[in-house]
Parts: C-alpha cells; sequence; structure tokens
C-alpha cells in the first residue's frame, strides 16, 4: 500500500526517537529501486528504502537486509562513499508533503538522502550540502519532466505544490465550495481537493464524521462542520503526535459466518471504517509487512508478469548501453584541449630537444591569449622515441578520432534514449493489459523490434485487442489505444488533423483521440479524456496527473521510431485524477 504524509510523519517520529544519531554500519541494494541502511545506536537497526513502483516505503524491518541487486548502483556507491561510517544528524518532512530528508554528516561531508515516496514518481535522491544532486535511484532527463530534471550536478528541486486547500487553514465554506466542485464519491472528493490527504484517509475522516461512506450525506452546514472537524484532528497528528497505529482487516464471510481476515491497510490512526482494526506497536515496523486485500484470482498474472520480467531484463540492458554511451561522450572543452596542445607542440619545435619527455608552455606562448589563465604552466606529455611533428600528429589523430566520437556518441545516444522510451511504453502495456489478446500484442511488438525470438509461425488471433471507443452526445467519440499499436492506430488513421489529441505528460500510457467532426468540444468532455490518458498510463496511481492536449495536426511520428513513439507541439497542460471508463463503454 502507498504511504501518506500522515504515515511518513508517524514513522518519522518513531525513527527520530530511535535513530538519531545513529552510525550508519551498512549500505546494500535490495532491489534495483531500493536502498537498505543498517543504523548502530547501541543495536543495530535495519531500514529499508524503496522507490519501487508497486511499493515505496520507509520501512524498520527485523530482518537483516540483504542484497538483492547483482551490482552496485552510481547511488548506492555514492552512499558508501558519503554515508557509510556517517552519523543521522536529522530526519526532517516538509509541511504536507510525502517527503523525508535523512541528513547524515561524516568524514566526506554533510548529506542529504531525500525520499519521495510518491507513487510511481517515488526516487531516492543525494545531494550535497549545496543542494546539488549528486545521483539517484531514477534519474530524470528533460526529455522525461521539463520541469523538474533529477540528474547529477543539478540543484535540487522539490516536487511543485499542488493547487489544494490547506487542512488547517480551510474554513467549513471553504470546504464545502470546494467539495460542491468536484464530481464522484465523497471520499474522492477529499482528496482531490485537500492537501495532504490519501484516499485510505479520505474514507477513515468520512466513516467517522459520517458513520458510513458518505454517499447519502447532504452536505449542509451541520455536516460540513463534522467533516471539518474530524479533517483538522487527523492533520494535527504531526504536531500533537497523538499517534494510534493501528492496522485494518477485510473480513471474509460465508453468509453470516466470519470465515477470516486478511490485513489490508496499516496507518497511525485507528482504522475505524475497515471490517476490523487492532492496535499495533509500530507503523515503521507494519511497513515491513506483506499486505494484500482480497482480490479475485487474475488468471493472466502469471503470463503479465513474465512479460513484464522480460521487458525489464531489455531495460537493463539498454539504460547499460546508454551509460557506456555518456561515458563516452565526449565535452567540447576536452577537444579544445587536444587542438591546443597539438598546435602546442608544433609552435614550440624549437624548444623540443631529442629524447624530451614534457613540454612546458604557456596559453599566452601558443595562442598570444591574455587573461587570469594565459601565463599557467600546461605540461605536455612527449614520447621521447618520436620527433616534435610526430608527437603533434599523435595529438591530432586522437583529436579526429574524439571529434568523430563526438558527432557519432549523441545520435547513438538518442537512438538508445528512443529504445528505452518504447520499452517502457510496452511495459506499462503489458501492466495494463487485461486479456490475452492484450498481452499477445505486446510480446508480438517485442518479437516485430526484435526483443524476443519469433517461436514457429506467427499465430493469427480471432479477437485483436481494440481501442475503447466511447460514443457521447453531438457526434463526438473518444478513442484511447492502450497499448503502442492502438496508439498509432487512433493517432494516425481513425483521426482527423483537428481532432484533440491528449497523452500524460512524460510518462507512458494511452493515445487519447476526442473525434469532434467540427463540433465545439465541451470543457466537460475534455476533461473526461484526459482522465482516461491519465488512467490508462504508468500514472494511474496517483491522485493528480498531467496531461498534455493539442491538436493532432501538431502530432508527429519520430523519424524511423516505433509504433505510437510521436513528438507533440502546441499543447495545454490539464491537471487531472485518473478515472476508469463506465460500465457501458466499450
Amino acid at each position: 500500500m502507498s504511504q501518506d504524509m500522515l504515515t511518513l510523519a508517524a514513522i518519522r517520529d518513531e525513527l527520530a526517537g530511535e535513530l538519531l544519531g545513529g552510525r550508519v554500519q551498512r549500505v546494500i541494494r535490495p532491489t534495483e529501486l531500493s536502498i537498505g541502511l543498517e543504523i548502530y545506536t547501541g543495536q543495530r537497526h535495519q531500514v529499508l528504502l524503496s522507490a519501487e513502483a508497486q511499493s515505496p516505503r520507509i520501512a524498520l524491518t527485523e530482518e537483516r537486509l540483504r542484497r538483492g541487486a547483482d551490482s552496485a548502483s552510481p547511488l548506492q556507491l555514492l552512499l558508501r562513499k558519503y554515508v557509510r561510517g556517517a552519523r543521522l544528524v536529522a530526519l526532517e518532512q516538509p509541511d504536507l508533503e510525502r517527503i523525508v530528508h535523512w541528513r547524515f554528516a561524516g568524514p566526506e561531508g554533510a548529506v542529504e538522502l531525500i525520499c519521495e515516496v510518491m507513487g510511481r514518481l517515488s526516487n531516492l535522491i543525494l545531494v550535497d550540502d549545496d543542494g546539488a544532486i549528486l545521483d539517484a535511484a531514477k534519474r530524470i532527463p528533460a526529455r522525461i519532466n521539463r520541469y523538474r530534471e533529477i540528474l547529477p550536478g543539478i540543484a535540487y528541486v522539490p516536487p511543485p505544490p499542488q493547487d489544494k486547500l490547506h487542512p488547517l487553514h480551510v474554513s467549513p465554506a471553504e470546504l464545502g465550495a470546494a467539495l460542491a466542485g468536484q464530481s464522484g464519491a465523497l471520499p474522492r472528493r477529499l482528496v482531490n481537493a485537500v492537501l495532504g490527504v490519501s484516499p485510505l484517509l479520505a474514507r477513515e475522516i468520512v466513516h467517522r464524521a459520517s458513520g458510513d461512506d458518505g454517499d447519502a450525506w447532504p452536505l449542509d452546514d451541520d455536516t460540513l462542520a463534522r467533516l471539518h472537524e474530524v479533517l483538522q484532528a487527523l492533520m494535527r497528528l504531526p504536531q500533537t503526535h497523538a499517534w494510534e497505529p493501528s492496522i485494518g482487516y477485510q473480513v471474509q464471510a460465508v453468509g453470516t459466518t466470519a470465515m477470516g481476515r486478511t490485513a489490508v491497510a496499516y496507518a497511525p490512526y485507528r482504522l475505524t471504517h475497515l471490517d476490523a482494526w487492532e492496535p499495533i506497536p509500530s507503523v515503521a515496523q507494519a511497513a515491513a509487512l506483506a499486505l494484500g486485500p482480497m482480490r479475485p484470482p487474475d488468471p493472466y498474472a502469471q503470463a503479465r508478469a513474465d512479460l513484464v520480467a522480460l521487458i525489464d531484463d531489455q531495460l537493463e540492458r539498454q539504460r547499460g548501453r546508454l551509460a557506456s554511451l555518456e561515458r563516452a561522450a565526449v565535452a567540447p572543452d576536452e577537444l579544445e584541449e587536444l587542438q591546443f596542445r597539438g598546435n602546442a607542440i608544433l609552435a614550440m619545435t624549437w624548444q623540443i630537444a631529442p629524447g624530451q619527455e614534457a613540454l612546458q608552455v604557456t596559453r599566452s606562448q601558443v595562442t598570444g591569449e591574455t587573461g587570469p589563465k594565459a601565463d599557467e604552466t600546461i605540461t605536455i606529455r612527449l614520447d621521447p622515441a618520436l620527433t616534435p611533428s610526430e608527437n603533434a600528429q599523435a595529438i591530432f589523430r586522437e583529436y579526429r578520432k574524439r571529434e568523430a566520437a563526438a558527432k557519432q556518441v549523441p545520435q547513438r545516444m538518442a537512438e538508445v534514449e528512443a529504445e528505452i522510451a518504447y520499452l517502457e511504453q510496452l511495459r506499462t502495456d503489458a501492466e495494463l493489459a487485461d486479456d490475452r489478446p492484450a498481452l499477445d500484442q505486446v510480446r508480438e511488438a517485442l518479437q516485430e523490434a526484435g526483443y524476443v525470438p519469433r517461436q514457429g509461425r506467427r499465430r493469427e488471433h480471432a479477437a485483436a485487442s481494440e481501442p475503447l471507443r466511447i460514443a457521447l452526445e453531438d457526434g463526438i467519440a473518444i478513442l484511447v489505444g492502450r497499448n503502442s499499436r492502438q496508439n498509432d492506430v487512433v493517432t494516425f488513421r481513425l483521426s482527423g488533423p483537428r481532432d484533440l489529441w491528449l497523452h500524460v505528460r512524460g510518462a507512458p500510457g494511452a493515445h487519447v483521440i476526442v473525434r469532434h467532426g467540427g463540433q465545439p468540444v465541451p470543457d466537460e468532455v475534455i476533461a473526461q479524456a484526459a482522465s482516461l490518458a491519465a488512467y490508462y498510463s504508468s500514472l494511474r496511481e496517483e491522485s493528480q496527473v498531467p496531461v498534455d492536449v493539442t491538436e493532432r495536426r501538431h502530432v508527429r511520428r519520430i523519424p524511423g521510431g516505433r509504433p505510437g513513439m510521436v513528438t507533440y507541439r502546441q499543447e495545454e497542460t490539464l491537471v487531472v485524477a485518473p478515472h476508469p471508463p463506465a460500465d457501458n463503454d466499450s
């Protein structure tokens, strides 16, 4: 389950009481996107910090954490340098945020490990004492998020503030007005209107205020006053520290007989809206438990998991290629320096004696330049077995070799980045696939891209997965591509140049078309289409998702790109809550 702001506040309180002043003895990597810390305070504590999309969390485990990833990541190597042997000196949580700053002081200086526990956007980011990023579990370049890059050397910028009400500064009347402007069930409206309120917390607030799920609850002055009172009481817990950790259960019953219960949630307050609950001593320890709601069995779970694992393996290979290319990239300064050294040898040939191993020059001697660095001495290594001319030509050969690399590497990096983007899209396709034809289409896309060898003759499917079509009034229709091939179809075969095109910003997901035939498109239709784009994306678990909207004529295929890979311009961005299609949509 996802950890909300209150859960992280309670975990921060618990861990601060136990860990502050402790020394970090081990730094391990249990999974690809998690870090484990062993902190000694007279006894050993095992802390798990995870940015995994399915289980982002901060947890205190009883068992000693073990290495799971095959190799150390750049982030783990930096943590070993700066954090192992350092002391934990502060644990801080920004107001109403799902972020915890771990501050360490050690022989290599002070650093912060920033844990952003935000669903699929979760990350672990190490910054230096000046706020510059050293590295992160997930590097985020501008092509994914132009507003907030997460790359080494860039200043850390916190997530942008959400346009919601502050729970402790809002009046009952303001709360009522905000809720009235939202649609859907009352708990969802609370999530969309108030900062720091998660779906679990919203259900608890509504239950405490109304005694039920609030569906038939009129938002009059009395009910709003009760809702406001409960909201503020729970949201003041980080100030009052009156935590009541509990674990909540779903009870399975046949007729009137209870057959068993399953732990489905934990929280730093009593979970009275669930079938049953009981107190627990620690939220941080509960976060290490394997909880799971009772769901009907998924007949495609294993096939989906196998496909996702296959894609993850290919993603790892491509990311390794990209890292190698980044190391091979040539900076303009490097070329300039090689050119200077070759010219310096030719210019100072008269000073070079046979067998000389080094030449010392200044820039002013070679180029005549002035300035603060013009008279700095530069040492150029020479091969004593070569003449000055041969030494210069050797440097010029290296210059030409590096110059050629400088032209080739960016193109190759762009190609690998495009492959990574396509694989990320296919991974989302697999995760969202709800039937066998949809899963088979993902596998076929991998085969066509050369990632998976074909086995035998190509199978023909009797019922191939089709785009979602929603017919509305006035001849308007919404088309949703639910995988990369459908994305290509709805964008370039089933839409006109003036139709609206929508896609979640900076993440894999559906291409959504609003086909209007020249009719004006109501704002509520655009909002519905944006919510579908958010739902059929890798960000569907987020409460608010940015979605870009433009006319289809501004969308172009990437030359030589895979199906569904596009660029677009002249977009506007909406921020919406993901919503699935209605039951009668098909």
